[in-house]
């Protein structure tokens, strides 16, 4: 199960595969705005 590096949040295999890099996701929905992660916040 995926989870989000920065709260610990579950995240799904499809958002880590479309927002995330190599398998990890930095910031997720409940703790970074759509914006920033439509920018690239999750793979940063």
């Amino acid at each position: 199960m995926p989870f989000c590096n920065n709260c610990g949040r579950y995240v799904s295999h499809d958002f880590v595969r479309v927002f995330g890099w190599e398998g990890e996701v930095e910031h997720c929905l409940d703790c970074a705005r759509h914006a920033d992660i439509h920018d690239g916040a999750a793979a940063r």
